[in-house]
C-alpha cells in the first residue's frame, strides 16, 4: 500500500511540474487572438537584445532599462531617447503594433549608443519562452528579445 501511495504522489508531482513548464511557453501562431491579448495584457518586458541588429542592450547610468508594456489593447515602449505607443492588434494570429503617439526629442550623434530602435512595424508574431518575449517578423526571424519585468 505504501508503495502505491508513493507512486501516486510521484506521478501527481511529475504531472504538476510538466503542466507548469508547458504553460510558460507561448507561440502566437498556435493561439487564438483572445489568448494572445490575454497573455500580454498587464505585462511589462525589459529589452534584452535587439536581435535584428545583433546587439545586446547594455544598461548605463542614464538608461537602466527599456520597457515594453501592454495594457488592454495598447502598448508603450522607449528606444532610449523617445517613447512611443499605440494600439496592439491581433487578427488571424498575426500581431501588429500600430504607432499612435511618439515623443519627438532630438537624439543627436552623442546619444547614438543609447538608442535601440525596435522596428515594431515589422513584428508579425510573438513567442514566449519561460520569461522571455520574442518579437518575430514575417519570416519568423527574431526582431527583439525581452525579459519579463518582475
Amino acid at each position: 500500500m505504501k508503495k502505491i501511495v508513493t507512486i501516486a504522489l510521484v506521478s501527481v508531482f511529475t504531472l504538476g511540474i510538466t503542466a507548469c513548464g508547458s504553460s510558460q511557453n507561448f507561440d502566437s501562431k498556435k493561439a487564438t487572438s483572445e489568448e494572445i491579448k490575454n497573455t500580454l495584457n498587464n505585462t511589462s518586458w525589459v529589452l534584452k537584445r535587439l536581435d535584428v541588429q545583433n546587439r545586446d542592450f547594455v544598461p548605463t547610468d542614464e538608461q537602466k532599462e527599456l520597457v515594453l508594456s501592454f495594457q488592454d489593447a495598447n502598448y508603450g515602449a522607449s528606444d532610449g531617447c523617445n517613447g512611443q505607443g499605440g494600439e496592439f492588434n491581433v487578427s488571424n494570429n498575426k500581431v501588429s503594433f500600430d504607432k499612435g503617439m511618439s515623443t519627438m526629442r532630438y537624439c543627436g550623434e552623442e546619444m547614438k549608443h543609447l538608442i535601440y530602435s525596435v522596428p515594431f512595424g515589422t513584428a508579425k508574431s510573438i513567442q514566449i519562452k519561460k520569461d522571455q518575449l520574442q518579437l518575430l517578423d514575417a519570416n519568423n526571424k527574431v526582431i527583439a528579445t525581452y525579459i519579463k519585468k518582475k
